[in-house]
């Protein structure tokens, strides 16, 4: 399992476990983050916080501070299947921007 802030844009997982504190916790709970349910990441602000992502219907937006207490099993790929750790090629591709993957610390695609 892996926090929810390991997450490139275009890709998919399945919540594992919400930790935090009570109140946190809580709260991540009554938003839609339990788990089982899909989450995947649709972009993320200019400077990095905070993180859109989709669950189950709806976008949320959260910082990467509370992002971190959601671990995740990251899920295969809808178009190609392919459950690779940086993301596929595709994904890769020009949706996900050179100045994010340097964010994330990636230096693939330059």
């Amino acid at each position: 399992m892996e926090q929810l802030t390991a997450l490139l844009p275009m890709q998919r997982a399945a919540i594992q476990a919400v930790q935090g504190g009570a109140a946190l916790r809580k709260r991540l709970l009554d938003m839609g983050l339990v788990p089982g349910a899909e989450i995947s990441v649709v972009r993320v602000a200019p400077l990095g916080d905070p993180v859109e992502y989709m669950v189950k219907g709806y976008r949320l937006s959260l910082r990467r501070s509370e992002a971190s207490q959601v671990l995740v099993e990251r899920l295969p790929c809808q178009l190609c299947s392919q459950l690779v750790e940086g993301g596929c090629d595709h994904q890769q591709a020009s949706r996900c921007p050179r100045w994010l993957r340097w964010l994330y610390g990636g230096s693939r695609g330059q």
